[in-house]
């Protein structure tokens, strides 16, 4: 990689590192061709980026933003994912391949929510509740309390013919 594409990638990877909501750092080790193939593209269809990158390049990124306490995790191979989307479901996405068997894959660190976080921290994030699951349980709570008062404003009437019925029935029973 000649000077011009070094300053390039670095632009690149610096963009990409402002816009985005959430970034982990990973270490790799003993990953197939295949295994890294589908670890990309199912992270791609959730909408997070991973590259590989050099440790020297990804210092000067981090060096120029808020997080350079981050710099101390590039040592050794190196994989950075990061998404403008939500922070949870990257998460949940990198935790999900991270645990499986086989695939040696560790998250050192990570920044999500502004702030740098530890592996243990992500693994926290990644089991919460997405921001769609958030915004469902919502409505569903806004809706109980007005459904719960139909159904009882449905119920009275039903209740009282049920008690005149059987007001009915037992002053026949009693007249017999």
């Amino acid at each position: 990689m000649n000077r011009l594409e070094k300053q390039e990638f670095v632009s690149e990877l610096a963009k990409g590192v402002q816009e985005s909501q959430a970034i982990a750092l990973m270490s790799f080790s003993k990953l197939t061709v295949e295994q890294m193939t589908s670890f990309r593209l199912s992270l791609r269809k959730k909408d997070v980026m991973v590259k590989v990158v050099k440790n020297t390049l990804a210092k000067r990124v981090f060096n120029e933003t808020t997080y350079k306490e981050i710099c101390s995790q590039f040592e050794g191979p190196t994989l950075i994912a990061f998404t403008k989307g939500d922070a949870v479901l990257a998460a949940k996405a990198i935790m999900e391949w991270a645990n499986k068997e086989n695939f040696n894959l560790k998250v050192k660190a990570g920044i999500a929510l502004n702030k740098v976080i530890s592996s243990q921290e992500m693994l926290a994030l990644s089991k919460l509740p997405g921001r769609n699951e958030l915004l469902v349980s919502f409505l569903w709570a806004l809706k109980a309390h007005p459904t719960k008062f139909l159904y009882a404003l449905k119920d009275a009437p039903s209740s009282l013919g049920y008690a005149i019925s059987a007001l009915r029935a037992k002053k026949e029973t009693e007249s017999n």
